[in-house]
């Protein structure tokens, strides 16, 4: 009878059950604490018995809300969408023009990832799941989006889904390429070389769609 009771969990460390009500407060917990291991140690850390641990519930209690692993991991990584999406709304809404809209949609896609850098391994070098392909097609539309808001009027016809992706491997590559090096190699200004960057990008959409003006 004694087997019924998760080893994982001690008595001192579980919580008391949630009342009516409450499960979706232990919802965003569960997702709390697989963001915080996430955080610290990587997508390996993200495992059911790690996350119940660190919120102080049974195993069980997690797969209430998540049948698997996998589907807590797509859930999160659809989470760390959402706080991108955040990060890039936040930076463009004091912009008084679509072209400062782009640049400040990509100096802050490229802080994000390095703020957040094993967030943003799990969304954009993890395992190609449906949730990350979700989210790329999430991101991929708003920054064509704001491509397409930037271009002068007068380009009849430009190849927005091209030049969008000449953005992200812009952005995508200024992420990667110092995530591979040690923190103590990156640029000590962070935000100028975020500028930089999204300047480069946004100069090229323009000098390309200026080729394309009658």
């Amino acid at each position: 009878m004694g087997g019924s009771k998760d080893p994982g969990v001690s008595d001192s460390e579980r919580r008391p059950r949630a009342r009516r009500g409450e499960g979706g407060r232990l919802h965003e917990e569960i997702l709390d604490a697989a963001e915080a291991l996430l955080d610290a140690s990587g997508e390996s850390a993200v495992t059911i018995r790690a996350v119940a641990q660190r919120v102080g519930v049974s195993n069980p209690a997690v797969y209430l809300h998540f049948a698997d692993r996998s589907a807590l991991l797509s859930t999160v990584c659809l989470r760390v969408w959402d706080r991108l999406d955040e990060y890039m709304a936040d930076a463009c809404s004091t912009a008084t023009d679509p072209v400062t809209e782009l640049e400040n949609r990509c100096v802050a896609y490229i802080r994000f990832g390095l703020d957040h850098p094993l967030r943003y391994r799990l969304v954009a070098s993890g395992p190609a799941t449906e949730a990350t392909a979700r989210v790329a097609e999430a991101c991929f539309d708003v920054l064509r989006h704001a491509v397409r808001r930037s271009a002068p009027e007068g380009v009849p016809q430009i190849d927005t889904t091209a030049l969008t992706r000449a953005v992200c491997a812009c952005l995508h590559g200024a992420v990667s390429l110092l995530l591979l090096q040690p923190v103590s190699a990156w640029p000590h200004d962070l935000d100028r070389y975020a500028r930089d960057v999204a300047a480069i990008a946004t100069s090229g959409v323009l000098s390309l769609c200026s080729d394309n003006t009658p």
